[in-house]
């Protein structure tokens, strides 16, 4: 059996943790748990933590569709879950100390990543996390659904589209609008890449054996290249959400040239 370990969470993680293991002890919940167990092929109620915390998406799934039906066992089972990414997030929101910083990040987590979040999405946790990331450096600005203005953009979709754009943000999309802003070099790129481009976030000490760096070393650089990052969204003026529009529609230039003369024949 997989046994979900705490040691190196934060208090309030910890306790998260510690509250989802006695809500899923009680007898009331153990019907429940127990066919989610059967779903999702797990043997125990503890499995559940490890199997909604990896690269795999089904139980994941699974506790947003029953948290949204109104599970609150699948509520506190999830941010149990999510305790590490919460707890890592968590140093980057607003706050006066550091539970009002963790608050702040499970408010984000619930009411914004997981609240958008598709099920089906193929990179869902990692979807979770930076949306979750963005939304607690936003908490004073407009919500991520902007119409779309470029004239490309209205040829395309029309002039009432609407875009959610935390749906379409994905780690790539932040990295290459980063890059090209000048706020990482190529060995900033590739750190964040294999922490943070897959399907979930990996540990910092995988990460350095990947890369054959120091735990300390990637640490350090892997904090200062996320401060660059936080502090180019503050000041960004719209650019990065212009990113994750011009992902969705490439302009004619960037689009399939033999695409392109397909289409003008058919407008013909």
């Amino acid at each position: 059996m997989s046994t979900y370990t705490t040691d190196k969470l934060s208090g309030p993680a910890r306790l998260l943790v510690a509250h989802a293991r006695q809500t899923m002890a009680l007898k009331s919940h153990r019907e429940t748990i127990a066919a989610w167990l059967t779903k999702l092929n797990l043997g125990a109620a503890e499995e559940l933590f490890a199997a909604a915390g990896s690269d795999g998406t089904a139980a994941t799934s699974l506790l947003i569709t029953e948290h949204r039906n109104g599970s609150s066992v699948a509520t506190t089972i999830l941010l149990a879950a999510k305790a590490r990414m919460l707890a890592a997030v968590c140093r980057h929101a607003p706050g006066d100390d550091y539970s009002e910083r963790f608050q702040i990040t499970v408010d984000a987590f619930l009411s914004v990543a997981v609240a958008r979040a598709k099920i089906n999405h193929p990179h869902l946790n990692a979807q979770l996390y930076w949306v979750t990331l963005r939304s607690v450096h936003n908490q004073h600005q407009a919500p991520a659904e902007v119409a779309v203005e470029p004239e490309e953009m209205r040829d395309v979709a029309g002039p009432d589209v609407v875009v959610d754009l935390d749906e379409h943000l994905t780690a790539s999309i932040v990295l290459d609008w980063a890059q090209s802003k000048g706020l990482l070099n190529d060995q900033d790129r590739q750190a964040l890449d294999v922490r943070f481009g897959g399907s979930t976030v990996l540990p910092v000490r995988e990460v350095a054996h990947r890369l054959d760096l120091s735990e300390d070393g990637l640490e350090t650089r892997l904090r200062r290249a996320i401060r660059r990052i936080r502090d180019g969204v503050s000041t960004d003026e719209g650019h990065l959400s212009q990113a994750c529009l011009e992902s969705l529609w490439p302009t004619v230039d960037d689009a399939d040239p033999a695409a392109a003369t397909e289409e003008s024949s058919l407008v013909a």
